[in-house]
């Protein structure tokens, strides 16, 4: 990477400020005009001009410090200045990271203004900087970028900061404890005492960068953090570290590109900071230790080592991780650090998409990519050579085979043997003529699966005929079950062919699952045992699903006496939907005895319904006892319903903290209830990540109230996308209050087809203002028919020809006799005019 913005620090050139923020907000919102502020801005810096004619307004304020009063009343007259010109948008763009009380008083602006505000913050111009590199170029040497007081204190630093690389997905794993980590503090609190160095040293992508960041943070979080940019910068920032008032903390990933030629960090400059008691915190990687460890400077330095292998205690911290890429990557093979592991992957995947074409490694990718299948099929041992070779014919194939002039097959194997990081290859040897795929890339091969990146058809095959034992092609039978349930029909068929029972009762839930039921019924009745508990449940299963239920009863009945405890709680819903309460009662009751999942939750939700509330809590209480979080969610709501917050509310909390879906629903609806809006949208945001749709909706209804339709515009379309019919009429609506008619004439119709009664009379309102009459009234008429008032008035304005005189009556009758006062004086005043036209 080139030169790093640091926009905090060009600050104090207020015009390469506003001229560097101008460009980059061209980058980000294309079409941006520049204003020049010479003979006053009015508010305006840049000006983007939105469809329909509204305009999105700019003011960029190079503030560094802190917001106090006089900073605040500048943007206060800027907005005031700017609300003249009656802009549709406002944004503010500083280089700071505000603090809540910062946000709380912008958050104040927005009740003065009828239009929406924003606020981009330092976070903001540093994130679409990483994202538009192209805007280094306006970071020159000239530019004062070693002016002390613009250095951003430790706290005020990210990661990324410090050199860590950005992940492909974008975002940074959590940190997980270092074993070293005491003896790491320890020492950046004992050199920040008296000053001095410390360096880590560790194999590529063994953790150093962020292990000494992390220590950093946790004990000189008030520092300034100094890093150089340019080469040109370090004498400049020397300077600026021994003149500075406050501790400076000079950081120095990659030590040895400030060694090179004794043009950096010479023993005399590290004399120097150490005079001034400053610190300086480097990483080095132990390749260059061997041929650096004997400098002058790196003498002067405390050295600690950093183990690419974790130890079972660091693994163990990783496994309890929230994030997954760090738990799988703690259960991999120990000889591969967790770290390296992480780092590892995504570089490894794009190399690998990278050399699949001519001219780079096509068989090595191909090779690598059978490998990669292999374990996702299910093949949990060493793939041999010969193996690999096989498989990856249907790769290379497909990738274009000769016409990509594959390389010969050894140098295949050694391109995919090479280490690129600490020990980390794509493909990793585990014995003579036997390799495995490193874990991290098929990790990241089962993510793009979701995407579309597949096992391929052929490698399932491969793999079943690869399998050491009965369990392994169990296993690879499974997986093509649920990843490729036509091909898992192949392979469990050709095990249950040579009369493997287990086997064929998996076929038939494989068929089942396909919906291909007359075929599992076969071979649940002829290939599966027919006195199997699993069997007979599976079979019931098929029977209820197919509405053949006395059959299905006596398959659940058999199963349950053979010991399957679900067979009674499947037979227990059964009665429950058949209205056999007391039947369906005794079913889950022996159910739950036996030991059932779900069963103590269904039997909750049975008695909820007959009215036996303080049995169902009981039940809800057992359920969650038997680890159903579900259980404490719908004891809380027994409780709410009994307008007992005070009790329900901490059941609802705990389970909303373990991620129950309801839960965090009910706490955010509760939340609006009180009219706390902030904790509203906050649990909103979290059932929406937790993939609850009508969070999407509720929340789009808090900003639509709030007057912010931009932020609900895009929660009621991906409400509207997961099937909330309500959601597609809200967004017409609020489409249609901004004139955008062509859009909101598209979800009226949807929601109309839906059943949405309302939308209907909605839609002929935005065919009349599109100047479509006869489309408008034909609308009108449907929505009337339908029984709704608005439509049957709306008609009276456009049915006016005397013929058109009944039909209008009619529908005024009928919105008239539902109540209707408006449709009633119409209908009465309709009277008049033809009693008066009677009599003359």
């Amino acid at each position: 990477m080139g030169v790093r913005p640091r926009w905090e620090e060009l600050a104090g050139a207020r015009q390469a400020f506003e001229e560097g923020v101008t460009m980059l907000l061209a980058m980000v919102y294309p079409g941006l005009r520049h204003v020049d502020g010479s003979g006053g801005d009015r508010g305006e810096d840049a000006v983007l001009r939105l469809p329909g004619g509204g305009r999105h307004v700019f003011q960029v304020k190079g503030f560094t410090g802190r917001l106090r009063p006089a900073q605040r009343r500048q943007v206060e007259r800027s907005l005031k200045r700017a609300a003249e010109g009656e802009p549709t948008r406002w944004t503010l763009v500083v280089p700071l990271r505000l603090t809540p009380n910062e946000w709380d008083w912008f958050d104040g602006l927005r009740d003065g203004f009828p239009f929406p505000l924003d606020c981009h913050d330092l976070h903001w111009l540093n994130t679409k900087s990483y994202q538009h590199p192209a805007i280094e170029a306006l970071f020159q040497p000239e530019v004062p970028l070693a002016a002390p007081l613009n250095w951003p204190c430790v706290a005020d630093t990210s990661p990324i900061d410090a050199g860590l690389a950005v992940p492909a997905s974008g975002d940074i794993p959590p940190y997980v404890a270092r074993d070293i980590d005491p003896v790491v503090r320890a020492r950046i609190r004992a050199t920040a005492e008296s000053g001095g160095a410390l360096v880590i040293v560790g194999d590529s992508a063994a953790g150093k960068t962020r292990t000494l960041y992390e220590a950093l943070c946790a004990e000189l979080p008030g520092h300034r953090f100094v890093r150089p940019g340019q080469d040109g910068d370090f004498p400049l920032l020397i300077a600026g570290i021994v003149a500075a008032e406050g501790p400076c903390v000079l950081w120095l990933d990659e030590l040895h590109r400030f060694l090179e030629d004794g043009r950096y960090l010479t023993p005399q400059r590290l004399g120097e900071l150490r005079r001034a008691r400053a610190i300086v915190l480097a990483t080095l990687d132990a390749s260059a230790h061997e041929h650096w460890h004997r400098s002058a400077v790196l003498r002067q330095m405390q050295t600690l080592v950093l183990d690419r292998r974790w130890s079972l205690a660091e693994r163990q911290r990783a496994a309890e991780a929230s994030d997954l890429r760090v738990v799988h990557a703690a259960r991999v093979d120990p000889a591969i650090g967790v770290a390296e592991c992480l780092a590892a992957g995504p570089w490894l995947w794009q190399e690998l998409k990278l050399a699949d074409r001519a001219g780079g490694q096509p068989r090595g990718a191909a090779l690598i990519r059978a490998g990669i299948d292999l374990v996702r099929a299910g093949l949990a041992g060493p793939l041999p050579t010969s193996l690999l070779l096989d498989s990856h014919v249907a790769y290379l194939a497909d990738s274009g085979g000769p016409a990509l002039r594959p390389e010969p097959a050894d140098d295949a194997f050694t391109w995919a043997g090479k280490v690129r990081l600490g020990v980390s290859s794509m493909l990793l040897p585990v014995g003579e003529d036997t390799w495995r795929a490193h874990p991290q890339l098929a990790a990241v091969a089962a993510v793009a699966d979701d995407e579309g990146v597949m096992v391929h058809p052929f490698t399932w095959f491969q793999a079943l005929g690869a399998a050491g034992d009965l369990d392994d092609m169990f296993t690879v039978a499974l997986n093509a079950s649920r990843h490729a349930p036509s091909i898992g029909v192949f392979l469990w068929r050709s095990l249950a062919d040579v009369g493997l029972s287990s086997a064929a009762n998996n076929l038939g839930v494989t068929l089942a699952g396909l919906g291909r039921y007359e075929e599992a019924e076969q071979v649940y009745r002829t290939q599966a045992d027919p006195e199997d508990a699993v069997v007979l449940l599976n079979l019931g299963n098929l029977l209820c699903t197919t509405g053949r239920h006395d059959e299905a009863e006596e398959a659940y009945r058999k199963s349950g006496e053979r010991g399957e405890a679900k067979a009674w709680n499947n037979l227990g819903l059964l009665f429950k939907d058949q209205g056999a309460y007391a039947h369906a009662e005794s079913c889950l009751r022996s159910a739950a005895l036996a030991g059932a999942p779900d069963a103590e939750y269904n039997l909750g939700v049975l008695l909820d319904e007959l009215g036996r509330a303080d049995e169902a809590k009981a039940a809800y209480a057992r359920a969650y006892d038997a680890g159903d979080v579900s259980g404490l969610t719908n004891w809380g709501l027994l409780l709410l319903a009994e307008d007992r917050w005070t009790e329900a509310e901490p059941l609802v909390r705990q389970a909303a903290e373990m991620g129950d879906g309801d839960a965090i629903f009910c706490l955010a609806n509760a939340a609006k209830a009180e009219g706390d809006m902030r904790r509203a949208t906050d649990w909103y945001h979290h059932a929406i990540d937790a993939g609850d749709a009508r969070a999407c909706f509720n929340l789009a209804n808090l900003h639509r109230d709030d007057g912010r339709p931009d932020l609900a515009e895009p929660l009621y379309r991906q409400a509207a996308d997961a099937g909330i019919t309500s959601a597609l009429y809200n967004l017409a609506l609020l489409l249609k209050r901004q004139k955008r008619l062509t859009e909101a004439e598209d979800f009226f119709r949807r929601a109309a087809a839906e059943g949405h009664q309302e939308a209907l009379f909605h839609l002929g309102d935005v065919l009349r203002q599109a100047g479509r009459q006869e489309e408008a009234t034909a609308q009108w008429k449907a929505a009337a028919e339908a029984g709704d008032p608005n439509a049957a008035i709306a008609l009276a304005t456009v049915l006016t020809d005397p013929a058109e005189q009944p039909y209008l009556r009619k529908v005024l009758r009928g919105a008239a006799d539902a109540g209707d006062k408006d449709a009633a004086l119409l209908i009465s005043v309709l009277n008049g005019a033809r009693a008066s036209s009677s009599g003359e």
